[in-house]
């Protein structure tokens, strides 16, 4: 026998001596769990329920173990060269949905992850929550009511006693005022008491006028200043949503672009709210089941609710025909009068987002960040530049600029500055019509 005869015998017998050890290799219900989590099965799968893919739970009873590793390593080899029947018939059930291809795992690993599925605990059944107030009797103000009119009754009974007693105190007075001195004596007046001898003896209406205009002027500052900075400014404003929205996560995690979901904020005056629909570009597929034991989570469930959605349909069925709007709670409310325009200012004044609605890719929930008064964006319009080198909307402003000889656009650095405020942003009809 030639050496390379031989060295092609000993090759194949180690091949097949390795396969025998890893063929007798118990699979790891462990180590399947971590390789599940690791590949993310459960962003498209649940064990016991069907979500984008089919229900796991059971899965080695309806296919063999030489049938899940092929095509959980490469379905799309296991379709189309192969010809399986049954890999052919799964595909065209998901309506062509293909699964993604996992070469990456080795045989054993699938049987790992087999294993994992085969033993993995049966959901637990969350147990009926009795209703604390089902034994209750219902509220009943009756008591309540008696006990106020009782507490009125009284009142006015002590109230006409005190006054008939002392009725008859200074009528035995004046029949007797030996006995009650003290009825006798020269009262004295609020400001008497209250202040020293040389400013209480003085005329008491001039003091009476002389406290109000006091008083009147303090709390028509406070007032004033309680209006201009309180009333109908919403700063902090973080309204309950019907959805819980996490803009930390899908602006500051996922890294998501404003404009995706607020698609017409530079050619519109609004950013618009995103329809239910965007969220569906994700959301058909990502469900979030890995963190909600095999169930879709409970905020997505709202959007399929609110489009009658059904995931669990035959292609094309998905959709039923009661569709309800979301009823979204605005946060950002500006006054009828006052006009204001996205595109404008993300468009042409390349503002980013986080100018006016601060760092929104930190928030979880959303709130007002700036007070929105008058006097913020004005002072805006006196702070900002504008860059009209690099922006054809303001070409004609540029060639003004270059025209000038005044050198009012100069700083004094020489470099050419123009504030919303110079080119007209303080103009009353720009903002108010």
């Amino acid at each position: 026998m030639s050496s390379n005869s031989i060295k092609s015998w000993l090759l194949t017998a180690a091949v097949a001596f390795s396969f025998t050890l890893h063929a007798q290799d118990k699979p790891n219900a462990e180590e399947g769990k971590k390789l599940y989590e690791a590949n993310n099965c459960g962003s498209c799968h649940a064990l016991d329920k069907k979500v984008v893919g089919p229900a796991l739970r059971g899965v080695h009873t309806r296919r063999s173990e030489e049938w899940l590793v092929k095509w959980i390593r490469n379905n799309e080899k296991f379709r189309t060269v192969e010809k399986d029947a049954d890999a052919i018939a799964l595909y065209n059930e998901y309506g062509g949905a293909a699964m993604n291809i996992f070469e990456n795992l080795t045989p054993a690993q699938v049987l790992n992850i087999v294993e994992y599925i085969k033993t993995a605990p049966e959901p637990k059944k969350a147990a009926p929550v009795a209703d604390a107030n089902a034994n209750q009797p219902k509220d009943d103000s009756t008591t309540i009511y008696i006990l106020l009119l009782l507490v009125l009754v009284f009142g006015s009974v002590l109230l006409v006693l005190s006054k008939v007693k002392s009725t008859l105190r200074k009528v035995a007075a004046e029949q007797n005022p030996d006995q009650y001195p003290s009825e006798h004596k020269e009262k004295k007046n609020f400001f008497q008491r209250v202040l020293p001898a040389y400013l209480g003896n003085r005329n008491p209406i001039v003091l009476t006028l002389f406290s109000v205009a006091i008083v009147a002027i303090v709390g028509g500052y406070y007032g004033y200043k309680f209006s201009i900075t309180e009333v109908g400014v919403q700063k902090g404003y973080a309204p309950k949503q019907p959805i819980a929205f996490s803009h930390k996560l899908h602006a500051g995690e996922l890294n998501l672009d404003c404009k995706y979901c607020h698609s017409t904020v530079e050619e519109s005056k609004q950013a618009s709210i995103p329809a239910l629909n965007t969220c569906m570009n994700c959301h058909k597929g990502v469900q979030l089941t890995d963190k909600y034991n095999g169930e879709i989570s409970p905020e997505i469930k709202k959007i399929y609710a609110a489009l009658d959605y059904n995931p669990e349909a035959k292609p094309g069925e998905e959709y039923g025909d009661n569709p309800k709007p979301i009823r979204w709670v605005r946060i950002h409310n500006l006054p009828d009068h006052a006009y204001f325009n996205h595109s404008q200012h993300v468009k042409v004044g390349k503002l980013q987002c986080q100018s006016c609605h601060g760092a929104v890719e930190k928030m979880e929930v959303v709130q007002q960040h700036s007070s929105l008064q008058m006097g913020w964006c004005i002072d805006c319009h006196r702070r900002e530049s504008v860059d009209i080198e690099n922006n054809n909307y303001y070409k004609a402003l540029h060639e003004k600029v270059k025209a000038d000889k005044s050198g009012k656009y100069l700083t004094a650095e020489g470099k050419v500055r123009i504030t919303p405020a110079m080119n007209g942003g303080l103009e009353c009809s720009k903002c108010h019509y």
